[in-house]
């Protein structure tokens, strides 16, 4: 019996040693994994799983944005030419928000309006979308974002090249600066525009709006073969294309608001290229909407109001003309037979005489 018992206990020390042997082989094992170069790309399911969580958290940044900034926070914009759209929004601590948000964009087009949701994508955090390509020199797009249940609204004037390309004209315009308060020649707005400098101005009576194109002292030169498209937004929105006025020192368009915009996108196209700015805006800064947004100067008090009008009486007609020598009255003038003589003269009010 005690022969049997010692025989099982040197068994059962020699499964002992094995099982010994086993555990070091693999843990020696695992330690030259875990120190190769082949365990970088080895991850359990478990870590796998927190390291694609931990990636999907981080909200991707836009490079470049055109921030538009509301009460309950901001939006940064990038609109590319092919017509994909990413938007970032923030609180206003500046802090990501990518829950329950959501929108819809609306291109105005020559054919109808297009419009697509603004989708959160979970990976970046970023609201994203895809429409139309951007084909003319300026598209209307207007936003509609629902943060928390509340609305964020909002008009942009994208250029065929997208929102960068409003950056860039920021950032040519920021290295002529205009000295602050300064107005242009006729009491409006003063921007740099690529190479050029203009005044944007416009009549607060007619609605007739110009742009003239400034010299080093800011004197109106000939326009030459630029062409100017202006993106107001204010009350309304709206698209002015301008043509070259008399004698070619301005262009001349009418706005159907006779009141100051909030934002002001002008196009100055040249036969090789288009130069695009946002009135005012410098990279970096938020441009304020809403309520609480100020105005741009451009509506000003003009004596650009004539109003030319045929009188029923032949060879008879009437201009109302506002400049101050004749204090508003209108002025006949007189055409006789086929030839041009003519005379004109102010109609003044009948003064009745007591007698």
């Amino acid at each position: 019996m005690q022969t049997r018992r010692g025989g099982c206990d040197t068994l059962l020390r020699l499964e002992a040693l094995m099982q010994a042997k086993s555990i070091l082989s693999v843990v020696a094992l695992a330690t030259l994994i875990a120190g190769s170069p082949f365990a970088a790309g080895c991850k359990t399911t478990a870590e796998a799983s927190v390291t694609e969580e931990s990636v999907q958290a981080v909200p991707v940044a836009i490079e470049d944005p055109l921030t538009e900034e509301h009460d309950g926070g901001s939006v940064g914009w990038d609109f590319a030419p092919d017509g994909t759209v990413k938007a970032i929004v923030k609180a206003p601590d500046g802090k990501p928000i990518d829950k329950d948000v959501s929108g819809t964009l609306t291109w105005k087009g020559p054919n109808g309006d297009a419009q697509a949701p603004l989708a959160l994508d979970a990976k970046t955090g970023l609201l994203v979308a895809t429409g139309p390509k951007l084909e003319a020199d300026l598209t209307e797009v207007k936003y509609n974002i629902i943060v928390s249940g509340k609305p964020w609204n909002g008009t942009l004037h994208v250029p065929s090249g997208g929102t960068k390309v409003i950056v860039e004209g920021a950032r040519k315009a920021e290295k002529r600066p205009i000295p602050p308060g300064k107005t242009g020649p006729n009491g409006g707005v003063i921007q740099v525009v690529g190479d050029d400098t203009i005044e944007v101005v416009a009549d607060k009576a007619s609605g007739q709006v110009r742009v003239y194109v400034l010299d080093a002292d800011l004197k109106p030169v000939p326009v030459g073969d630029r062409k100017i498209k202006l993106g107001f937004v204010g009350q309304g929105s709206e698209l002015v294309v301008l043509t070259p006025g008399p004698g070619g020192l301005y262009c001349v368009g009418k706005v159907a608001a006779k009141v100051n915009p909030v934002k002001l996108t002008v196009v100055v196209a040249h036969p090789t290229h288009a130069d695009v700015v946002l009135v005012g805006y410098r990279p970096g800064v938020h441009v304020v909407v809403g309520p609480s947004a100020p105005a741009v100067n451009v509506v000003v008090a003009t004596a650009w109001n004539v109003d030319v009008r045929v009188n029923r009486a032949p060879g008879v007609v009437v201009v109302h003309d506002d400049d101050d020598d004749d204090d508003g009255r209108p002025v006949h003038i007189h055409v006789h037979g086929k030839h041009k003589h003519k005379h004109k003269h102010k109609h003044h009010p009948h003064h009745h005489h007591d007698h």
